[in-house]
């Protein structure tokens, strides 16, 4: 006995399989982990990107505000470029201020060419200064609609934004335009950037399409310093937003603040400028790092943790299955007299051990009721192949039968032409040679010898017909089922003063050829025993339609006969036409049913597939009771 052996592979499989088992479960933790801190990745930059489009749009209601303050300063007070003197706009532009407040540096009116008229206060570096060539003013010079500009940086006054609103002529065109410039160290301004929660390294400014920073959280910015070049510019232009972890940013500048950072951008709708929200990396991603690192530590200990206790317990299940597994060893052998030995430690293990003990013994019962099943095993195929070899017979008996009804169909057609026709054609032919022979006196006397050969010319061709139909009518293809039955029915009963009544039930519809063939000839059989042995009053004869089988009733009041004697009889022209029908309704699969006392009518059934299955119809013989 091998045990050791056994035993370090039964215990290396276990071990083996918890810590795949353990690692796979480690690996789908760490998987939700990485998830979790992605999902926390990407809460922390779509707050960021949620702050910078709040700020956005609170600066656009600002902007919009005095953008509108601005538009009603000027219609309120009239200015105009074209008439009054130059040192009259000064109160003017003065009342354009007071709308505005101290949100503008100063006010400055520009004619049709773009030059300074006034300003307010008076600056007289700017007054007559040509401002044509700026793009914000030529665009609403050319366009009259007011705007926000961006970064403007003049040589002569202080660089800063402006808002731009056009003044009109009575008949609505422009003659020029207010120039506000914009106080980007307004408080309000400052109220907006400030209070958003950035930490200590997070920071918020106001750029526009070019880049330049006009407001700003972190007081180092600068209005000369472009760090951003035309990295929003397409997104200002487009009104689109942005979000995600910068590693390259101010690449244009000498900017110190470089650093790997999150960083979001809202663009504004009412000017070219765009809210950045930015801050450090390791301070923005502070609680996803340490939750990373949290979920980390806790899965390897886990892990480990587990792995211990998975040696100590497989180690403890291992054991006693090893003699267990040497005990079952040993009934495999053929020991069954000698009992499991007792396991300790209890549990599971003890209880499997008395299952088996307790299948020992029944196995042990159990090996003399196997010898009983076997035998009985080989008496039911014993008798089984019995049965095979009965329905091989019967099917061959059904083939002989078959053709001994195909036979019978011959015999029946030559006999009919030998009595019938042979007759007929041996009278047409003595009736011609006499004809021929004697020599007629007259044209009148030959007449009379070809009159009367005439009946027997059509007597003979009314009976070859009458034969051809019963072959195969012609009404069967030409108008169907139905009347193909109905017509043999009324030529073959109403002649002998028998009552005929013809029912069809389902939509009446044409079935296959080789269907409705088997179906009439089964209707003809049955048709023409009663015509020759029923002596019946009423037939009534009915045909159901179904989707996929078709069944023939055919019942009559007549003598009637006992169905199992009539098919034990062989011989008789009775039993070989029900014959007949039994084999043509098993060649296509179908069932058919016999009802019939002598002195009580017969009613025979017979349900035929449509496309030749076997079918669930009546497939009995009973005498009505």
């Amino acid at each position: 006995m091998r045990r050791p052996s056994v035993s370090l592979s039964l215990f290396a499989r276990v071990i083996s399989l918890v810590t795949i088992g353990l690692l796979l479960m480690f690996a789908g933790f760490a998987l939700l982990s990485l998830q979790a801190v992605r999902d926390s990745t990407q809460r922390t930059m779509q707050e960021r990107l949620l702050i910078a489009q709040i700020t956005a749009q609170r600066v656009d209601d600002l902007l919009r505000e005095k953008v509108a303050a601005l538009q009603t300063g000027v219609e309120q007070n009239s200015v105009d470029p074209d008439h009054a003197s130059r040192t009259m706009h000064g109160p003017e532009l003065a009342k354009v201020g007071q709308h505005l407040g101290d949100f503008v540096l100063y006010i400055a009116l520009l004619d049709r060419q773009g030059t300074v008229v006034w300003t307010e206060p008076y600056m007289p570096d700017l007054v007559g200064a040509d401002l044509s060539s700026n793009r914000y003013i030529a665009q609403v010079l050319s366009s009259g609609k007011s705007l926000v500009s961006g970064f403007l940086a003049s040589q002569k006054v202080e660089p800063s934004a402006a808002i731009l609103t056009a003044t009109k002529r009575a008949d609505g065109s422009v003659n020029g335009l207010v120039y506000a410039a914009v106080n980007l160290r307004h408080p309000s301004i400052s109220q907006l950037l400030g209070p958003l929660g950035l930490g200590k390294t997070g920071y918020a400014e106001i750029v526009d399409e070019e880049g330049f920073p006009l407001a700003s959280t972190w007081e180092e910015q600068s209005w000369q310093n472009c760090r951003y070049g035309d990295r929003f510019e397409t997104l200002i232009r487009e009104r689109g937003n942005i979000v995600g972890q910068c590693h390259d940013c101010h690449t244009n500048s000498r900017d110190l603040k470089k650093q790997d950072g999150v960083m979001a951008f809202a663009s504004l709708s009412n000017a070219p400028w765009g809210i950045v929200v930015q801050q450090d990396e390791t301070e923005a991603m502070a609680y996803s790092r340490s939750l990373e690192q949290n979920l980390f530590l806790f899965g390897a200990g886990a892990l480990f943790i587990t792995l211990v206790v998975a040696w100590v317990l497989t180690r403890s299940v291992v054991r006693p299955i090893q003699s267990l597994t040497a005990e079952c060893q040993r009934i495999a052998a053929g020991d069954l007299a000698r009992p499991i030995s007792p396991l300790g430690g209890g549990g599971e293990v003890s209880a499997l051990a008395r299952s088996f003990n307790t299948m020992r013994e029944k196995l042990k019962s159990s090996l003399n009721e196997i010898q009983d099943w076997n035998q009985e095993l080989e008496r039911r195929v014993e008798k089984r192949t019995t049965e095979l070899d009965e329905a091989e017979q019967g099917r061959r008996e059904l083939l002989r039968k078959l053709v001994v009804a195909q036979e019978e169909e011959r015999r029946a057609l030559a006999r009919e032409l030998h009595d019938e026709t042979s007759q007929a054609l041996t009278a047409l032919v003595v009736g011609l040679e006499t004809a021929t022979t004697a020599p007629a006196e007259s044209v009148a006397e030959m007449k009379k010898r070809m009159d009367s050969i005439k009946p027997l010319a059509t007597n003979m061709l009314r009976e070859i017909q009458r034969i051809i139909l019963a072959l195969r009518p012609a009404i069967l293809d030409d108008l169907g089922l139905v009347q193909a039955i109905d017509w043999f029915a009324e030529s073959r009963l109403e002649s002998q003063g028998v009552s005929v009544s013809l029912e069809t039930i389902g939509v009446e519809k044409r079935l296959p050829s080789e269907v409705e063939t088997v179906v009439f000839r089964i209707a003809q059989e049955a048709i023409s025993n009663i015509a020759r042995h029923a002596k019946a009053e009423t037939v009534s004869i009915m045909l159901d339609f179904r989707d996929a089988l078709i069944t023939l009733e055919v019942e009559d009041d007549g003598r009637g006969f006992s169905p199992d004697g009539v098919l034990a009889r062989r011989g008789d022209s009775t039993s070989l036409g029900l014959m007949g029908i039994r084999e043509r309704v098993a060649l296509f699969g179908g069932k058919m049913q016999i009802e019939s006392q002598p002195g009580q009518g017969t009613r025979f059934v017979a349900a035929i597939p449509v496309n030749g299955a076997p079918s669930n119809g009546p497939d009995t013989r009973s005498a009505r009771r």
